[in-house]
């Protein structure tokens, strides 16, 4: 899954900042904004039928676990998708990675292979969240921006 929020005008501002002492400020709030997004894009939905043994298919996913049937078959095949995110830094800091190897994550949380029935129980996806969060990412790195414009 790739999704990229963009800091319009970042570009231009690191030309002017002077010396990486500044971009090293920058660096926490860029990894702040980095967990945030990744708080919000951890959460499951609500469970549904589709996760209770009264499901009346005679199936259901148990979260952590995998399928489970009314005859007593089971198949583990969670990769616990909600543990699985991670934030990585690249270029020294100054990129943030929010991801997940869950060989299964894209059709659940990805905005390009999101299966529909992963849509319709609620899961959203790495685009939705993005566009969701933006403006609390752009808040992050405003706050230092405007410290070091400051001198503080």
């Amino acid at each position: 899954m790739t999704t990229r929020i963009e800091i319009e005008g970042l570009d231009r501002l690191l030309t002017k900042l002077d010396g990486l002492e500044n971009l090293t400020k920058i660096k926490p709030a860029l990894k702040a904004a980095a967990v945030h997004v990744m708080g919000a894009i951890k959460p499951y939905p609500p469970k549904s039928i589709a996760n209770s043994p009264s499901n009346p298919t005679g199936r259901w996913y148990e979260r952590g676990f995998g399928t489970k049937t009314a005859t007593g078959r089971e198949y583990p095949t969670s990769e616990t998708l909600g543990r699985k995110w991670t934030v990585k830094s690249r270029d020294r800091g100054l990129t943030q990675v929010v991801g997940n190897n869950v060989s299964y994550g894209p059709y659940v949380q990805s905005a390009e292979k999101q299966a529909k029935i992963h849509e319709q129980r609620g899961w959203k996806t790495d685009q939705q969240v993005a566009d969701e969060e933006a403006d609390t990412v752009l808040k992050f790195v405003k706050k230092e921006v405007d410290k070091i414009l400051e001198g503080k």
